[in-house]
């Protein structure tokens, strides 16, 4: 039987925390907010959310298309992202299936899905469902874009990497699209928040677990942390993760996701996949996107360079 709230915070006081990254904490926590008490203060949170970053938007070097796709139950708005350089439009080049971070409830956006619908007011399952159409979209336009099928990946960052992990899980079941790569990072993939670093850091810095345990909630309603849960809406509750991409995770030290990154990795190293993992020392929830830290600077150089591998095209 799941711990009550209150039985959390007074085991949580009890537990010794490791140390922030100093340069974290010398700047303002702007990210730590309190949970919504309603739906209306969740919509009131939305409408502070930008639609998007106007640094990509602005950048002259990036085409932005703005389309329809189909989904399962309706068309999908939806924005390709490619790179306008001559040299990148020339040849085949590669392709990321990229799903936004939001805690499934704000903005969730992809590189070819603009706003897909959230929670509470559409089922985590649908979301997925969502998420899946976008990757046979792109998988079925792949040469529409000229991108070299070899070297398309999925990603996600937090929300977005629980909805990129399930959406490969559901991929491989149902038989579709492949994808080369999965990235990964500051993953939301458990919703039963029973990890040590989930106790933690129940009331840490940014994105704390009292938060991830509402935005479960808002996905799953009543059936958050039962056990009928599907692993493809929570891939942290997966038993075989067999037959997957090679895939990238990395948090920080100092998040409730920590050891649910560490317990995926395994369970993909137990399933013959290959994984590699990052774990930053000192890190908050999504620090590198965040702060300007030396630590931040590091774990983007670190993941872009995985990222080149990935999608390095091998030669003939």
């Amino acid at each position: 039987m799941a711990a009550s709230h209150m039985e959390i915070i007074s085991q949580s006081a009890l537990i010794r925390l490791p140390p922030y990254d100093p340069e974290i904490l010398a700047v303002k926590d702007t990210q730590h907010r309190p949970v919504p008490s309603s739906l209306e203060e969740l919509r009131e949170l939305r409408q502070g959310e930008p639609p998007h970053d106007d640094k990509i938007f602005n950048d002259p070097r990036i085409a932005i298309e703005k389309i329809f796709i189909p989904g399962a139950d309706r068309l999908l708005r939806a924005i390709v992202l490619t790179n306008k350089s001559p040299m990148a439009t020339s040849k085949l080049r590669p392709g990321i299936l990229f799903l936004h971070s939001g805690g499934r409830m704000q903005w969730l956006s992809a590189s070819n899905t603009d706003y897909l619908r959230r929670a509470p007011e559409v089922p985590g399952i649908q979301t997925l469902e969502d998420c899946y159409s976008s990757l046979v979209w792109m998988s079925d336009n792949l040469d529409n874009y000229n991108i070299d099928s070899d070297r398309f990946m999925i990603s996600g960052v937090s929300a977005g990497t629980g909805l990129a992990a399930g959406t490969v899980l559901l991929s491989r079941d149902r038989h579709g699209p492949r994808v080369c790569a999965q990235l990964l990072s500051c993953p939301m993939l458990d919703d039963r928040s029973i990890t040590l670093s989930s106790r933690q850091f129940e009331n840490g810095r940014g994105f704390y677990t009292e938060w991830g345990r509402y935005a479960w909630k808002c996905v799953l309603g009543e059936n958050a942390e039962e056990a009928n849960v599907s692993s493809y809406v929570a891939p942290g509750r997966a038993e075989d993760l067999s037959h997957l991409p090679p895939a990238y995770i990395d948090a920080g030290s100092c998040e409730p996701f920590r050891d649910e990154s560490i317990l995926y990795a395994m369970k993909l190293w137990e399933c013959g996949v290959q994984a590699e993992l990052h774990i930053w020392a000192g890190g908050s929830h999504g620090f590198d996107l965040l702060f300007p830290t030396e630590i931040g600077a590091q774990a983007t150089t670190t993941r872009d360079a995985w990222l080149k591998r990935a999608l390095r095209e091998e030669t003939k």
